[in-house]
């Protein structure tokens, strides 16, 4: 099942992609940041074929406006590691792109690791096919660091948390984004400290937490994950407890994704259905409901029987 980074990346993207066009400005060419320009992000579909199903992250098309048929069409993969097989389908992913709308097609794959930036550029070759997959991480997303700067775009301060996870600077971010969220209204932003704070390693979340003293979860979620007080210095029973804490939270995490993803594609829950998925501890379950609910047309079919 994707990583909680995976799907906090592809959920934030899919809401704002103009998030990319920055990082984009010297590979796009002609599709050049314009502000006439209308972005529109399509949920992965399964290629209908005889090949194994496979489902791209996210597809971003360019329309000029009043015109319902793109100009040309990107294919966003979040990469975390380095797999050898993904090329493979990446190659599916541009073919059965372009195919299908027979414009000018590009392939992003988006990355927090440098090294996995290197690689992801390939180039990747199948015959008298060479692909170069367009790139962006760390270096095309400056971290921000300055609250001024991220009370300007929650957005792009959130993804340069989340695309320097990894990194000591994750911490200056995270100190920007909380007061840049302090000076927000409440319902801005909601769950955007929480996922922050969930895509940060144990060290650099301890340090974030130690440096502001009254931090505090924002959203349900958040305070579910965070029930039992994630300090530093608990002893080992409460450090257990702990890592209890963070598999729940990441599982709940996974169904406030799920749920938002059935409400924006006008799949309403009932209270009985509600109640199904906040008892689900079936990790392959979840997954299933998940695939499903990106192509379903009714909620019977996201939760059917297998």
């Amino acid at each position: 099942m994707a990583s909680l980074l995976h799907e906090a990346l592809v959920e934030l993207i899919a809401e704002h992609p103009e998030l990319l066009l920055p990082a984009l400005q010297e590979q796009l060419g002609v599709l050049h940041p314009n502000p006439d320009v209308e972005l529109r992000c399509r949920r992965g579909e399964a290629s209908q074929s005889r090949v194994p199903p496979l489902r791209a992250d996210l597809g971003l098309e360019f329309h000029r406006p009043g015109e319902s048929d793109p100009f040309a069409a990107i294919t966003i993969e979040i990469q975390l590691s380095k797999d050898d097989d993904k090329p493979f389908s990446w190659l599916l992913y541009h073919a059965g792109q372009h195919y299908c709308l027979r414009v000018p097609s590009f392939l992003l794959v988006v990355t927090n690791d440098p090294v996995i930036a290197a690689w992801a550029a390939g180039p990747f070759r199948s015959g008298m096919v060479t692909m170069r997959p367009l790139v962006v991480g760390p270096t095309q997303f400056p971290p921000v660091t300055d609250p001024e700067e991220a009370k300007r775009s929650l957005e792009r301060t959130l993804l340069s948390g989340l695309v320097h996870a990894n990194e000591p600077v994750a911490v200056d971010i995270g100190i920007a984004l909380a007061v840049a969220l302090d000076a927000s209204p409440d319902d801005t932003g909601l769950y955007y400290w929480d996922t922050l704070l969930a895509a940060l390693g144990d060290a650099l979340r301890s340090t974030l937490e130690m440096q502001l003293e009254h931090w505090k979860p924002r959203s349900e979620w958040g305070k579910r994950l965070y029930a039992d007080g994630q300090t530093a210095g608990l002893d080992e029973g409460r450090a257990e407890g702990m890592a209890e804490g963070k598999a729940e939270g990441k599982r709940l995490g996974k169904l406030e994704f799920l749920a938002e993803l059935l409400s924006k594609r006008g799949l309403a829950i009932d209270d009985e259905l509600r109640a199904r998925l906040d008892h689900c501890t079936d990790e392959a379950q979840l997954q299933r409901w998940f695939d499903r609910a990106l192509t379903a047309t009714t909620v019977a079919a996201v939760f059917a029987e297998p």
